[in-house]
C-alpha cells in the first residue's frame, strides 16, 4: 500500500440482529446451500448478503422503474456518442438520480449521492474503491463498458460535486474502462455519517 493512502471503510457499525425463521422451497434451500459452500460462507451469512441487497436496493426497483440490462448491451447503445450527447444524456438522468436518492435515503446531498452510487455498483458488480489520502478522496470506478461510459461517470460525478461542493477542484483520469476522480473533502468525511 502506499504510504498515507487509507482504504476508505464501508463497513458500518454492526446492526442489532433479531432472529427470524423463514420458510423456503426445497429448490431454493439447495441453491443457497450449494452457494455457501461454494462461497465458503454459511447459509446464514448468504441469506442476510441477499436480504441486506433486497432492503438496501431491490425494494426500490419497481417503484423506479429499473429493468436489468446486459452490460454487453449498454456497451453497445453507447456507442459512438460524443461529449456533448453524453452530456445531454447526464441532464436527462439527473432529475430521476435526484428522485432515486431521496426516495432511497429520504434527503438529496453529497453523502447519500455518492452512498447511492455505492450501493449501485456493489448490486451491479462494477468494481469501485474509495481511498483517502490526507483530505484528499478518491473514487475509483471500473466497470469494463468502454469510453462512453468512464465520461459518464466524469460528467455525472463532475456534475454532483459542482452542485455540492462548487468550487472545489476536481481531477480525473479516464481511461478505457476505469475512472478515477480525485477531489479534497476533508479527512473526516464520510458518506455514511449524515
Amino acid at each position: 500500500m502506499i504510504p498515507g493512502l487509507k482504504p476508505k471503510s464501508h463497513a458500518r457499525a454492526k446492526d442489532a440482529t433479531k432472529h427470524m425463521t423463514l420458510r423456503v422451497s426445497a429448490q431454493v434451500a439447495a441453491a443457497l446451500e450449494s452457494d455457501s459452500a461454494r462461497l465458503g460462507i454459511s447459509v446464514s451469512s448468504l441469506s442476510n448478503s441477499i436480504l441486506g441487497r433486497w432492503a438496501r436496493w431491490d425494494r426500490h426497483v419497481q417503484k423506479l422503474g429499473v429493468v436489468t440490462v446486459p452490460k454487453e448491451m449498454f456497451a453497445i447503445l453507447a456507442l459512438e456518442k460524443d461529449e456533448r450527447e453524453i452530456r445531454d444524456l447526464v441532464d436527462g438522468i439527473l432529475p430521476f438520480f435526484q428522485e432515486t436518492v431521496i426516495l432511497m435515503k429520504g434527503k438529496y446531498d453529497l453523502k447519500r449521492c455518492i452512498e447511492t452510487l455505492e450501493e449501485y455498483m456493489r448490486t451491479t458488480q462494477v468494481v469501485s474503491d474509495h481511498t483517502v489520502e490526507g483530505s484528499i478522496h478518491r473514487f475509483t470506478i471500473q466497470h469494463g463498458m468502454g469510453m462512453f461510459w468512464s465520461v459518464f461517470t466524469k460528467i455525472m460525478l463532475g456534475r454532483l460535486f459542482a452542485e455540492f461542493v462548487p468550487g472545489k477542484r476536481v481531477e480525473y483520469d479516464v481511461r478505457e474502462n476505469i475512472v478515477s476522480v480525485s477531489i479534497s473533502l476533508g479527512s473526516d468525511w464520510d458518506e455514511h455519517d449524515y
